[in-house]
């Protein structure tokens, strides 16, 4: 019959294929590697650093933390908290201004590190995510971690090497370096098969120095990935308010928040913070607190439980090509940062710096960015002193400077209007591609201006000057090349038959300068 015969014929061919592959006939052994291969002395090199990490992460791996968190939703009516707002911040990794989203640090290509704790579940009770976080002190339980990971959490839950689970307590944490610190909560946990690591010196690290990350990323606990350290310095990256970061191409990954970057001494170099990616996941970019900075955030926070941050009350703004040559900036100064505003009575107005002044050094090192001044100025103690570098109209001047107490309220501006006829037709003037009229009191509400005075921007001329610099309607103008413009009147003299100025503006509260051309 046709069907067992094709039955038949199909039953021989899969015995030939067995026969083919396994049969008694034609037995297969793998060879097994010789001598001389594991011997080779060209491999030798690569074996003993092969080893050399495998013991740096056995030894840390008794340090590494898993920290679980919690926050609960009982009391919230249901649909208002979105499952990604507590480790993203309102608006989730895709809203306005988040990361991921449109704006700095979000918009597909940007640093997503504020929000890498790895689960995020939702129900109507509580939210749960995972970071990471490690042993700095195994007797007294301090823990160092993300302040991302811990903020606004109900419960933490910390897994320990040795397997066995604790309740955490907040010791203290700071949102401007996004540095934590953790306590185990009983003082009587199991200590066995645990250890502590040692923070080094970041400031001694170089560019292609070998790295190990570690933590659980996306909860695969005990995960090592191995890289560079990339680059060094990196500033402005809408991370954290204070702090340069180490840059470095070990994989960083959701949940990996909080662990330790570690140098070849075994030592914390850093602490994994932030991702640069355009999916959410490994783009080959990650960034980490600097050891030196975890180190005096920790400090403070386990002496005082908070930060104190020293302020010169000024805003600045990096330098372009553009600005260098309004500023008339020497021709060798290449860094700086560019005196946007000075708040009035801060230590810098008392010390006479002014909007306009390019600050060029720190204590005598060198400014490359405004990101440094911040940094270095935010982690001085209020009433030390610090002396600036500054040019003001092509002069290199210098002045010392006694370290104020950061506001509590950084939004402590003057938004008093002034009176002023909001019924009268207002007067336009055109220059530069900007249409502007004077400043009244429904205009600066509307706006949300702070200053008093100046000439706000109705119109932007497209593709033009104006346009390409940023500037839109709502915009303030508040001076034209170091001349204060109240008025259209000032505004047009000061205007006019100049082929570039550089307009100081203001944006809702936020100051800046631009060349316009």
């Amino acid at each position: 019959m046709p069907l067992p015969a094709k039955k038949s014929r199909l039953n021989f061919m899969l015995a030939g294929c067995l026969s083919l592959l396994g049969g008694p006939a034609s037995a297969y052994t793998v060879p097994t590697a010789s001598p001389q291969a594991t011997n080779n002395p060209e491999f030798e090199i690569l074996q003993k650093m092969s080893k050399g990490v495998a013991q740096i992460a056995k030894q840390a791996d008794q340090a590494i933390v898993f920290v679980s968190v919690y926050k609960n939703l009982q009391s919230m009516p249901a649909g208002v908290v979105d499952p990604f707002d507590f480790f993203f911040g309102p608006g989730g990794p895709g809203g306005p201004g988040g990361p991921g989203g449109p704006g700095p640090g979000g918009g597909g290509p940007g640093p997503r590190g504020r929000g890498q704790p790895q689960d995020r579940r939702h129900s109507d009770r509580r939210e749960e995510g995972l970071g990471s976080g490690f042993f700095i002190d195994v007797q007294k339980g301090y823990i160092i971690t993300n302040n991302h990971v811990v903020q606004d959490a109900d419960e933490i839950q910390l897994k320990l090497a040795n397997g066995e689970t604790h309740t955490g307590k907040v010791v203290g944490r700071d949102p401007n370096t996004d540095v934590a610190v953790v306590q185990v909560k009983s003082d009587k946990f199991n200590r066995t098969g645990l250890a502590a690591l040692t923070l080094a010196n970041s400031e001694t690290l170089s560019v292609g120095d070998f790295v190990v990350a570690l933590g659980a990323p996306f909860g695969l606990e005990a995960s090592l990935s191995f890289g560079v350290v990339s680059a060094l310095g990196r500033g402005n990256l809408d991370i954290a308010k204070i702090g340069n970061f180490i840059q470095t191409d070990a994989a960083i990954n959701p949940g990996n928040s909080g662990g330790p970057l570690i140098d070849m001494h075994g030592q914390v170099i850093g602490m994994n913070t932030a991702i640069y990616s355009r999916s959410g996941g490994y783009n080959g970019i990650g960034f980490a607190v600097p050891s030196a900075l975890v180190r005096t955030v920790a400090e403070q926070l386990i002496n005082t439980g908070h930060v104190r941050r020293g302020y010169l009350g000024i805003y600045l703004q990096p330098l372009d090509d553009e600005m260098r040559t309004s500023l008339n900036l020497p021709a060798d100064l290449r860094g700086g940062a560019l005196v946007a505003r000075v708040a009035p009575d801060g230590p810098a107005a008392k010390a006479g710096l002014e909007a306009g002044d390019v600050i060029t050094e720190v204590n005598k090192l060198p400014i490359k960015s405004p990101g440094e001044i911040t940094t270095t100025v935010g982690l001085l103690k209020p009433s030390s002193s610090v002396q600036l570098a500054y040019v003001r109209n092509g002069k290199k001047l210098s002045t010392q400077v006694q370290i104020g107490q950061h506001p509590e309220d950084e939004k402590g501006a003057n938004n008093a209007a002034e009176e002023g006829d909001d019924n009268a037709a207002p007067q336009q003037g055109t220059a530069f591609g900007l249409g502007v009229t004077a400043l009244n009191k429904s205009v600066q509400g509307r706006f949300n201006l702070e200053s008093k005075a100046g000439v706000v921007i109705t119109s932007v001329e497209p593709g033009g000057s104006a346009e390409r610099a940023g500037l839109r309607p709502g915009d303030l103008v508040l001076k034209v090349d170091g001349q204060k413009v109240t008025s259209v009147e000032q505004w047009l003299k000061a205007t006019k038959g100049k082929a570039r100025v550089l307009a100081w503006i203001e944006r809702a509260g936020q100051y800046y300068f631009v060349t316009l051309k």
